[in-house]
C-alpha cells in the first residue's frame, strides 16, 4: 500500500510465531493470511464485497446457532439432576464442573460471535476499516483474534460437555453404559484420525512456505478477481 506497491501480509520471522499466526488466521478467516485483503482494496467490485461478506456472515451465523444449541443442552443438564444416578450419573462432582465450564464458554462463544457479526455487518466490510487493519500489524492481530475467539470458546464449550458425558458414561454401574461411552469414544478418535490423514497435505503446505507461493491460487478459488487494473475495464460491474 505504501508507494503504490501492493501490500502484502507480512508474516512473523520467528517460526513458532508464524505458525501461531497462521493458525489464528485459519481460525479467524479460513485463510493462512489475510493477504486476499488487499484484492479489496485494490478492486472494490461490489459482487465481491458482498461474496466475501456472505461468507463471513454466514460463518458466524452458524457458529452462533451451533453455540445456542450447545448453551441450551448444557443448560438442561446443569438444571436438572440423574433420573437414575446409577445409570448416567452426570451430576458428579467432575463431570458437573465441566458441564458449568461448557455453559459458560458456549455463552461466550454466543455472546461475542453476535458482537463480532453485528460490528463486522456495520463496519468491516468497509474499505476505511480493512486499510487501517492492513496498516497495523497490533490491529490486525487484535481483529483476527476477535474474530477468532467465538470458534475458540465453542470448541471448549464442546470438549468440556463431550468429557463431562465421557466421566459419567465410564463411572456409570451399566455395563453396557460403559461400552457405549467406549465405543462411542473410539469412534470419535477414529474419525479425528481421518480428519487429520484427510487434511495432512494441506496442513504441511501451511505450516511450510509453499503457502505464499500458492497464495494465488487460493485468491483464484476463494472467488476473488485477479485482473489487473488495466483489465478491470473490460469487466461488467
Amino acid at each position: 500500500m505504501n508507494n503504490g506497491e501492493p501490500w502484502h501480509d507480512v508474516l512473523p520471522e520467528n517460526t513458532i510465531l508464524c505458525l501461531c499466526y497462521k493458525a489464528l488466521c485459519l481460525i479467524a478467516v479460513s485463510k493462512s493470511s489475510v493477504d486476499h485483503w488487499r484484492y479489496l482494496i485494490e478492486r472494490p467490485i461490489k459482487k465481491e464485497w458482498i461474496a466475501h461478506k456472505e461468507m463471513v456472515v454466514n460463518r458466524f451465523e452458524n457458529m452462533n446457532i451451533t453455540a445456542g444449541l450447545v448453551l441450551t443442552t448444557t443448560a438442561v443438564f446443569v438444571s436438572t439432576t440423574p433420573p437414575f444416578n446409577p445409570l448416567m450419573p452426570y451430576a458428579s462432582h467432575g463431570s458437573y464442573i465441566l458441564q458449568l465450564c461448557s455453559f459458560v464458554a458456549s455463552l461466550i462463544s454466543l455472546m461475542i460471535g453476535t458482537s463480532v457479526l453485528i460490528i463486522y455487518d456495520t463496519c468491516y466490510a468497509n474499505e476505511r476499516v480493512l486499510k487501517s487493519l492492513m496498516d497495523s500489524r497490533s490491529r490486525r492481530i487484535c481483529c483476527l483474534i476477535l474474530m477468532a475467539y467465538p470458534s475458540l470458546a465453542l470448541a471448549v464449550s464442546t470438549l468440556a460437555l463431550m468429557t463431562a458425558f465421557f466421566i459419567a458414561g465410564f463411572t456409570s454401574d451399566k455395563l453396557f453404559v460403559k461400552i457405549m461411552t467406549a465405543t462411542t469414544y473410539v469412534a470419535l478418535l477414529f474419525l479425528g484420525v481421518l480428519a487429520v490423514y484427510v487434511f495432512s497435505d494441506r496442513i504441511k503446505e501451511i505450516a511450510s512456505h509453499e503457502e505464499e507461493n500458492n497464495h494465488t491460487t487460493d485468491i483464484r478459488d476463494s472467488g476473488i478477481s485477479q485482473e489487473k487494473p488495466g483489465h478491470s475495464g473490460n469487466r461488467q460491474v
